[in-house]
């Protein structure tokens, strides 16, 4: 019978003397790393175990020129947008544009019942004319979100090439009222649109807008997702946002994991890709500077693979990935290398401790995608027991694991105790936070 390294409701134990299984290979733009949850095995038997597969991105010197970049702000005026909200979308859009020099393109477009044009995708040139017009924005009536992605979209293939990062920021306060408003429509949409190199990052203000479909979508088109609850909060997101997208080191990247007869992919922990055995692929539209993205996969080996003893390559990782500022694909590999062993003491060392934190993470988050779901059925006790089990996974993780490198899974651990503590009704705002904790914000410095 195939031995699991960690159930879902488990315990894990942090060791912080292995290193990774896998050696990260020198490159000028992007180094890659494999590591296996268990690097040391029980010889003679199978074995369920995790793979962790990361990308870090670069760390350009102040004087690095930096990939231009091509975007269309999409902002919603509807008529919930009226007063501090629309002033301060206009002043977040502003300021983007301020970043902006004469080798990137933008446009802006509007949308409430229709999309507008507001300012044909061109060249920074003349800034005076993008903040002249972003400063007319009024408020409209109803909203068409798909409408205005879709006009966002037409503007960013004006310009769009491998030497530019293209993406659009979204910006809406409102459910979907006018065309396609289910968050399969908004997925199918960012799917369609990774798939040609354009990124979506969707920014929702207030308790009113649709997480799900804002959410989706970002996903999707890997892509930011941010909730800012006050108007306020726009500024700080587009700063964040503009930080990723000025500093990019790699796009149109694609993984893939190839195994040995005998080892198998399971499943995706971390994000969507394509499975067929021994083989995996993910695409990631683009990594940033001084980011990790990493993905996190399932792994089944037969007995007969953990025959004998010592060190064996398991497999390799291929990243294939385009330089920001030119078309030629680069090539980096990593060997995924995995021990068998009948010694208990080596089997315990062979623990990997980041691995089992990315483990406890997306084990987390998907725990918390089913307690939202539980909560809109209505069983909101279900619901809190499921965050109460999170928050308990990640209290004793954390009683072992030193501070420094488990910041993402303290600030999780902060949501959870907050939204699991006795208090007065949920309320959507808190639905939203849950729900934000399932993708990685702008300027995150792990990204999955």
């Amino acid at each position: 019978m195939a031995r699991t390294l960690w159930p879902v409701v488990g315990i894990l134990v942090f060791n912080a003397h292995l290193g990774m299984t896998g050696p990260a290979r020198a490159d000028p733009l992007i180094a890659l790393e494999a590591r296996l949850a268990q690097a040391v095995m029980q010889t003679g038997e199978g074995h369920k175990t995790y793979l962790r597969v990361a990308l870090k991105g670069c760390d350009p010197p102040p004087n690095r020129e930096r990939v231009p970049v091509n975007v269309a702000l999409v902002i919603d005026r509807s008529g919930s947008m009226a007063g501090e909200r629309l002033a301060q979308a206009r002043a977040a859009a502003s300021l983007a544009i301020e970043r902006l020099g004469p080798a990137d393109v933008a446009s802006v477009v509007t949308f409430d019942h229709a999309a507008q044009l507001l300012v044909a995708a061109q060249q920074v040139a003349d800034r005076t004319l993008f903040l002249e017009r972003i400063g007319r924005i009024s408020t409209g009536g109803s909203t068409a979100i798909h409408d205005g992605v879709l006009l966002g979209a037409v503007e960013v293939r004006k310009f769009k090439d491998a030497s530019r990062l293209n993406r659009l920021v979204l910006l809406s306060d409102g459910q979907a009222n006018v065309g396609p408003r289910h968050p399969s429509d908004f997925a199918a949409l960012g799917a369609a649109l990774v798939a040609e190199g354009i990124s979506v990052s969707t920014i929702g203000l207030g308790a009113g807008y649709n997480e799900d479909l804002m959410l989706e979508l970002a996903r999707a088109s890997d892509g930011n997702h941010a909730f800012a609850k006050d108007p306020t909060d726009l500024i700080t997101i587009f700063n964040k946002e503009f930080d990723d997208a000025l500093n990019t080191c790699a796009q149109t990247v694609a993984v893939t994991i190839e195994l040995e007869p005998g080892a198998r992919v399971l499943r995706a922990l971390s994000r969507e890709g394509v499975i067929e055995g021994r083989s995996a692929t993910f695409r990631f539209n683009q990594v940033y500077a001084a980011t990790e993205h990493y993905v996190l996969v399932e792994l089944e080996l037969d007995p007969a693979l953990a025959a004998g003893m010592g060190e064996r390559e398991l497999g390799v990782v291929s990243v294939g990935y385009a330089p920001p500022n030119g078309q030629t694909r680069h090539t980096v590999k990593a060997p995924i290398h995995v021990s068998f062993s009948a010694s208990e003491e080596a089997i315990a060392a062979g623990r990997d401790g980041k691995v089992e934190e990315a483990v406890l993470e997306q084990i987390t988050r998907q725990r918390a995608l089913e307690a939202v779901r539980l909560k809109d059925a209505g069983n909101a006790n279900q619901a809190r027991q499921l965050l109460l089990e999170n928050a308990k996974a990640l209290d004793a993780f954390l009683a072992t694991a030193p501070t420094s490198s488990a910041a993402r899974l303290i600030e999780l651990n902060k949501h959870y105790q907050a939204l699991t503590a006795p208090a007065a009704d949920k309320t959507l705002s808190e639905r939203k936070v849950l729900r934000a904790l399932d993708l990685p914000a702008a300027g995150s410095a792990t990204r999955y």
